[in-house]
């Protein structure tokens, strides 16, 4: 969203969720009130639903759904990443227990979202209940954005614990300790408010129209969450009565002509991309959004970074080296690619080799500087931060590049996958959207489908973006996949002496090794501090 935050969101962002009664009772400071809202001008509720969105894409200064400790955490408990950090020790915000499979429900990334959920639940709810209906157009718009933002806040709550409080309305002081909620009651009420926006929004104008639209959720990007919230939990928990309507969405959503893929891999995470035809839902990085303080508060671009443990190529502006990529991914996509010049493969991720072609700045020496830990000879390449995408912002430097939240590829393997759950691609639409996601990659169309390749095609697109251990969860091959994860560390120490070898030493054995998968991870434990607080709320099994 550009343009539109003002100072007002600053106040709005001073209401925060608390399980405790007494501290609700406590009158806050910088608080709206209800006349405020009641009276909103248009102008008054874009700045009031742009806190929102400020709220949901957050930063670590902040509480936020969509920040940092989301971002790191779920990437480190999937097969495709090693936690990384600068050594083995670095357990900052419990990363490296969630790479080796120790979370506890002290961890800072489960409180983390848990109040961003609820807070954008809360502020959402805000809008709905006191800004009154009228027929001003861009209050109807700015209602309907948050019935999609707070359902889109409590899929992510029913991702990570099953089954959260399911909140739907400002609560009274009598309903503050309320009690876990079924997870089918929360995914239907999550689907209806996703219709309520759908029924409420208008689509971009056009392909390629998405910046004119601006960062905010549209029509047919609601659309292709509510199918993908469908088919999350059909796959999930095995009920086959939601695909036909996870069909049915994702349908509308490529039926609509507005999305394509864009033809340069290259260009995804980069300003270059930004507002391209192939993102449907994304966070607007621009140095000019509006947003008060930093845009990107939460560095995650230099989260994710080289560290400086190799020589860095004049291009790239190193980082901290959280969320490397994992041996078997390397592994995988260079087979699954079938050669690692592809396009998928280069702009997703590089081998050492490759790094050690690009270009670097005079008297620079290519090649390691000091042993790396949790590094295996690959490099993450789609998500880091780049030299010509940097701006300052007082202390830190921050990458323009906007953060995709929903790609049009993901839609078309999620219909894929929709299709060949409900009828085995009867009709071969399916087959069409997998082969459409494998032509851009300049990898052979598929002749027929299978499960595996279906799953093989997300885990190979969607490298970086929180999707992979939610879909080995969802699919029952978390055990197998992630049987021994955190067993083994690697440090990279380049090239074995005299050889082009790679020298990838294992480690065991140390303190920083984990057990390995554990069927409590099939959801992750509620924060210690809201049970403390609720004693309505269980918690989930084996934690």
């Amino acid at each position: 969203m550009k343009k539109i935050f003002t100072i007002l969101s600053i106040a709005v962002l001073g209401i925060a969720l608390n399980s405790c009664e007494k501290n609700l009772d406590i009158p806050q400071k910088s608080v709206l009130s209800m006349d405020y809202y009641e009276n909103a001008t248009p102008e008054q509720a874009d700045a009031l639903i742009a806190s929102v969105y400020k709220l949901y894409w957050g930063g670590r200064d902040v509480t936020s759904v969509n920040g940092i400790d989301k971002i790191i955490f779920l990437n480190s408990l999937d097969d495709d990443h090693y936690t990384g950090g600068g050594r083995y020790g670095d357990a900052s915000y419990q990363f490296q227990d969630a790479g080796a499979y120790k979370v506890t429900a002290s961890d800072n990334s489960m409180k983390t979202v848990y109040k961003g959920v609820y807070g954008v639940i809360y502020h959402s709810s805000l809008i709905i209940e006191n800004i009154p209906e009228q027929n001003s157009k861009e209050i109807n718009r700015v209602k309907a954005e948050a019935h999609f933002m707070r359902a889109l806040a409590m899929f992510d709550a029913v991702r990570w614990w099953g089954t959260p409080i399911l909140v739907t309305h400002v609560l009274g002081a009598d309903e503050y300790y309320l009690g876990n909620t079924p997870t089918k009651e929360s995914i239907d009420w999550i689907l209806d408010e996703m219709q309520i926006a759908i029924d409420g929004l208008d689509p971009i104008a056009g392909k390629g129209q998405q910046k004119a639209y601006g960062a905010r959720i549209s029509k047919y990007a609601a659309q292709a969450y509510r199918g993908k919230v469908q088919l999350w939990y059909a796959s999930r928990y095995n009920d086959a009565s939601y695909l036909a309507g996870a069909v049915s969405d994702l349908k509308a959503v490529i039926n609509s002509g507005l999305y394509e893929l864009n033809p340069d891999m290259f260009k995804l995470v980069r300003p270059a991309g930004d507002f391209c035809s192939e993102y449907l839902f994304e966070h607007n990085a621009d140095n000019g959004d509006g947003f008060p303080g930093d845009p990107q508060n939460d560095l995650r671009h230099m989260w994710t970074g080289w560290p400086t443990n190799i020589a860095i190529p004049s291009a790239i502006f190193s980082g901290w080296g959280w969320n490397q990529v994992s041996k078997e991914f390397g592994e995988f996509l260079a087979a699954h690619e079938g050669d690692i010049e592809k396009p998928r493969f280069k702009s997703t991720i590089h081998t050492y080799e490759q790094v050690l072609a690009m270009d670097y700045n005079p008297g620079t020496v290519p090649g390691m500087m000091s042993s790396l830990a949790h590094n295996a000879g690959y490099f993450t390449y789609r998500g880091i931060a780049f030299n010509d995408d940097m701006y300052n912002n007082g202390q830190w430097a921050y990458s323009g590049a906007n953060e995709p939240m929903l790609r049009y590829a993901e839609v078309l393997l999620l219909y894929a996958e929709a299709q060949f759950l409900k009828d085995n691609d009867a009709d071969g639409s399916g087959l069409k959207a997998l082969n459409e996601v494998r032509t851009r990659a300049q990898i052979p169309e598929l002749t027929s489908m299978t499960y595996d390749d279906i799953k093989d095609e997300r885990r190979a697109e969607l490298f970086y973006e929180q999707e992979r251990f939610f879909d080995l969860q969802r699919w029952g091959d978390a055990p197998t996949a992630l049987a021994n994860k955190g067993k083994v560390f690697y440090t990279f120490h380049g090239y074995k002496p005299g050889t082009t070898e790679w020298n990838v030493e294992a480690i065991t054995g140390t303190a920083y090794n984990g057990p390995g998968w554990q069927d409590k991870y099939m959801l992750l434990p509620f924060p210690n501090e809201q049970l403390s607080a609720n004693p309505n709320l269980k918690q989930n099994p084996g934690w």
